[in-house]
């Protein structure tokens, strides 16, 4: 009984160091993943960057830009307020 006990934990240690095994052969190492980030992989990254900061400072003048805008048309509506309040006064 004792033999038969100790060959089902035989085999049921065999059965884990083969699927620990199986786990090791399919896992990437930590070698692997920074062999990833290859100069390829850094260029793009870097020239996605220089898109986005190319695109983010074309938005900033564009926002600059609407601001005097609304500047402008602020100050003719008030010009224009007051000349309809003149108008009115001299009806």
């Amino acid at each position: 009984m004792l033999e038969a006990v100790l060959q089902q934990v035989l085999t049921k240690l065999n059965e884990l160091q083969a699927e620990m095994n199986n786990m090791k052969q399919t896992m990437a190492t930590k070698q692997d993943l920074e062999n990833m980030a290859t100069k390829q992989d850094l260029k793009m990254i870097q020239q996605a960057v220089l898109e986005t900061n190319e695109i983010v400072k074309n938005i900033e003048a564009n926002q600059k830009r609407q601001e005097r805008i609304l500047d402008v048309l602020s100050k003719r509506s008030i010009e224009h307020e007051a000349q309809i309040t003149d108008l009115r006064c001299v009806k």
